[in-house]
């Protein structure tokens, strides 16, 4: 190989290099605003699916929430009704014992 031919190889190199810098930031000055504003969509769909993940999230426990606290509710309902027969009940056999004191008659209670 000559000196000529090393020469011009070393410059066709660097001739390839610049050239292919060039077309390079060409293409990055080209492509850069679409790759931006991909880049925003993706992120503004990946936030509006964040958003709506914790809305479908809320309203899923806030149904739950809203099934025990009735649940909750319809049971001390039904203990406050049982409560209340218990005492009817109660002041009933209290009312027939007194009623029974005062006449000397029915049913005694034992000690």
């Amino acid at each position: 190989m000559t000196l000529h031919e090393e020469t011009g190889g070393g410059s066709r190199f660097w001739l390839g290099m610049f050239t292919g810098s060039i077309i390079g930031a060409g293409l990055a000055i080209a492509f850069a605003p679409r790759v931006a504003s991909e880049l925003g969509r993706r992120i503004s769909t990946t936030v509006a699916d964040l958003g709506d993940a914790a809305s479908t999230g809320y309203q899923q426990v806030s149904t739950r929430v809203a099934g025990v606290v009735d649940d909750v509710t319809a049971r001390g309902q039904a203990v406050r009704d049982d409560v209340a027969d218990a005492v009817g009940r109660g002041a009933r056999e209290v009312e027939q014992i007194a009623r029974a004191a005062k006449t000397g008659s029915g049913p005694r209670r034992s000690s």
